[in-house]
């Protein structure tokens, strides 16, 4: 992985999802593993007075938390992002 990525940890089915919409889904916070980012992610939404914050998480650094958190089974995959082209989406 090199400066210009970002990697998202899914399965399979996911992957296909993205490559056959040609789009990313965006997720609640509500049943990620994180309880520091759900929190953080709920105080943003109550701060911008919104019902709803939709994100996706990715990586841009090597680690191994992901794959440990998310992957768990035969279809797991690692996707890299342009990181430009994908901030440039937002």
């Amino acid at each position: 992985m090199t400066e210009r990525t970002m990697r998202r940890y899914t399965n399979l089915a996911s992957v296909l999802h993205i490559l056959d919409n040609r789009c990313l889904t965006l997720l609640s916070q509500e049943t990620w593993d994180d309880r520091n980012d759900t929190f953080f992610m709920s105080e943003y939404r109550q701060l911008k007075g919104v019902k709803t914050v939709l994100a996706i998480c990715t990586a841009d650094r090597d680690e191994t938390y992901h794959w440990q958190v998310f992957l768990r089974g035969a279809d797991d995959v690692c996707i890299e992002f342009d990181r430009e082209r994908l901030l440039a989406a937002a």
